[in-house]
């Protein structure tokens, strides 16, 4: 390292071919870059490494459901995106393989009023209780927004991801609190063909209370089983 006493080149910050330049306190401070680095193989980093990279899937497919989305949005700090908030309150409860059933897609809410979901014949089906009878319903409370993210692990064929996470929502205009309601989400071409390949399937719901307009009025806590 060398440092340029005075001020005969100005001040500089940046990079100089293999050297880096900073100022500090008025001094030019020049530093040699080091010329490669190695990623270090600890098991402890690696698992790191893997547990980021599963959390980065699970976070981007919660964030990609527009209810889910604005309901984050709501719930993070000013500084820190929906995604990054996502990420931080999913990444202790990640395993380094694939999401865990401890997973959230969305932060706290009302009780779950989910009975019963399941993967089959290409489609999410389940079953909501009355919503009157898990929440109070509020003023201005129209339509109900039902969002799910599935988490695929367990795959069938060792050339196959360790996992894959996809995700579907259904909205449901001049929704009826008061009764039982029988849902049914089809999965594209795509997702069912993904959903086909893996032996492990869990799945993530929660619902959102919305007004005529579409604003989020309330939402449930999120729920998770495992689907035959």
């Amino acid at each position: 390292m060398a440092r340029v006493v005075g001020n005969v080149v100005g001040n500089l910050k940046g990079k100089l071919g293999n050297l880096s330049a900073r100022t500090v306190n008025g001094k030019t401070i020049m530093a040699a870059r080091p010329s490669s680095y190695k990623e270090s193989t600890t098991p402890k980093h690696v698992e790191t490494k893997q547990k980021f990279a599963v959390t980065t899937g699970f976070a981007s497919k919660v964030s990609d459901l527009a209810a889910l989305n604005a309901i984050w949005k709501l719930n993070k700090k000013p500084d820190i995106s929906v995604i990054n908030t996502i990420f931080q309150q999913n990444f202790d409860l990640s395993s380094a393989q694939a999401p865990t059933l401890k997973n959230i897609i969305t932060p706290n809410g009302f009780g779950t009023p989910v009975t019963v979901a399941v993967i089959a014949a290409g489609k999410l089906t389940g079953t909501l209780a009355a919503l009157n009878t898990i929440t109070v319903i509020p003023a201005g409370a129209v339509n109900l927004s039902i969002n799910a993210v599935i988490s695929l692990s367990d795959p069938k064929l060792s050339s196959d991801p360790l996992f894959k996470v996809i995700s579907v929502s259904k909205e449901v205009a001049n929704f009826v609190f008061t009764q039982v309601y029988n849902f049914e989400i089809d999965l594209d071409l795509d997702e069912a063909a993904e959903v086909a390949k893996y032996n492990q399937k869990f799945i993530y719901l929660a619902v959102a209370i919305k007004s005529a307009d579409d604003q989020i009025i309330k939402y449930s806590r999120s729920y998770s089983l495992i689907s035959n």
